[in-house]
């Protein structure tokens, strides 16, 4: 799940969305709604652990007459989503990079170019990472599951140390409500669960990696269930710390320079080396994580290849020899997700297009 980066990348959506009240509750709901769909989730991938997960589903579930169609529909609704998810982690990646260079020099100012430059060279090198390292890959899960639990007991550790003396006081770290938008207050509060959404919404990439787990009917599920638990904690309680410490002039966290709510906050708490140095983490965490979710999606390209549902299914449909991966699936996800950060170009100073 990558909590933190996640969080860094998204906070934008929860903070102006409601303040506290957004961040915090508006977590846990989504966790709580969310996991619901991860119990049945988990009861269909541990019956019948596929690659192709939800189309196959689709497909078995289905009265006979429509199972074709809605399988069809569900399978390119899979598709289209995990190259839009893994486009828009490439995206928040290179705005997590360049945020350290505004942390660094407050004039410095990415155009939409080479944040556009920056996200493609990403998606490049998570496309070669996923294609032919993926035993480096596997062994570098354990380590990255480390760095984001580091990341989270530093701020809810060591950021309230930092902030002791400018702490809020409960009152509002649990009920403050900050309204920077003109929706109403239910509408506020439903648009902050945007970032729980985009953060948790993940689980399902496990599914796509059933036909290469070991004992899948148990590991998939408990993975599944698993990362929706624990994302929900550990984000709530995240959130608990940042509402705590970030001070109430939310409207300057949000409309700052550095265009990262949270690099704001870690610099108010850590000072700008500090901030850098945790930030460092923060972005190698978010490319570990664009290449964990670039996988499943090639794997579920390769399922709806193999069932001949993708233009050119026969040639998308093929292991490599030397890495005995689908090669030309990790491509195909990330040539399709590229052109999708071009819609920065379309409000180039704010990127409301891309957001």
């Amino acid at each position: 799940m990558g909590v933190v980066p996640s969080i860094a990348s998204t906070i934008f959506y929860n903070l102006p969305y409601g303040g506290p009240v957004g961040m915090i509750w508006g977590w846990l709901v989504a966790a709580l709604l969310i996991g619901t769909v991860g119990l049945a989730m988990g009861d269909l991938a541990s019956s019948m652990p596929t690659s192709g997960g939800l189309y196959f589903w689709t497909h078995r579930l289905c009265p006979p007459e429509y199972r074709n169609f809605l399988s069809w529909m569900v399978g390119y609704n899979s598709f289209l989503g995990n190259v839009s998810a893994t486009s828009s982690l490439a995206w928040g990646c290179a705005g997590i990079f360049f945020a350290a260079g505004s942390m660094n020099n407050p004039e410095f100012q990415p155009s939409m170019g080479a944040t556009f430059g920056l996200y493609c060279g990403i998606l490049i090198f998570c496309g070669i990472y996923c294609s032919y390292g993926t035993t480096l890959f596997a062994r570098m899960q354990t380590p990255a599951t480390v760095l984001n639990l580091g990341l989270a007991l530093v701020t809810i550790i060591g950021l309230p140390i930092a902030r002791r003396n400018e702490l809020n006081t409960a009152a509002f770290t649990f009920g403050g409500w900050v309204n920077l938008h003109n929706w109403g207050s239910g509408m506020t509060f439903l648009l902050s669960m945007m970032a729980p959404v985009w953060t948790i919404g993940s689980f399902d990439c496990a599914v796509s990696l059933s036909e290469e787990a070991s004992n899948a009917a148990i590991a998939v599920p408990a993975a599944i269930i698993g990362s929706i638990g624990t994302a929900g904690v550990l984000g709530t309680i995240y959130l608990i710390i940042i509402a705590l410490c970030m001070g109430t002039d939310l409207e300057a966290i949000n409309d700052s320079a550095i265009g990262q709510p949270l690099a704001v906050i870690y610099q108010m708490g850590f000072g700008t080396k500090g901030a850098l140095a945790v930030w460092a983490f923060i972005a190698i965490s978010q490319v570990s994580m664009t290449s964990s979710l670039l996988l499943p999606a090639s794997r579920q390209a390769f399922a709806f290849a193999r069932d001949g549902a993708l233009p050119f299914s026969k040639y998308f449909y093929h292991v490599d020899r030397q890495t005995g991966t689908p090669v030309r699936t990790v491509w195909l996800v990330v040539f399709c997700a590229m052109p999708l950060g071009l819609l920065g170009f379309a409000d180039p100073v704010d990127g409301a297009a891309i957001k």
